[in-house]
């Protein structure tokens, strides 16, 4: 059982670009395919979207807390 199916995306990965659906169950993704056989209240069409699983936003402070001073340009 899933607790969200991702349908119809181009998913990547590690074999390449995917036109698949992606089961995630108790925010981990549990698998990547097609028909699972099974349908959730929780369903999203990515239809024409790019899914990239794994994969975070690189626009994050991992200095912080308590590294900053060492990210800032000394004067």
């Amino acid at each position: 059982m899933h607790d969200l199916i991702i349908r119809n995306g181009k998913c990547f990965t590690p074999s390449g670009l995917l036109d698949t659906d992606i089961g995630v169950q108790n925010s981990r993704i549990t698998a990547i395919g097609f028909s699972f056989g099974v349908s959730t209240a929780n369903e999203f069409d990515a239809n024409g979207l790019h899914v990239l699983p794994g994969i975070i936003d690189t626009h994050v402070h991992f200095r912080e807390p308590g590294l900053e001073q060492q990210a800032r340009p000394r004067t």
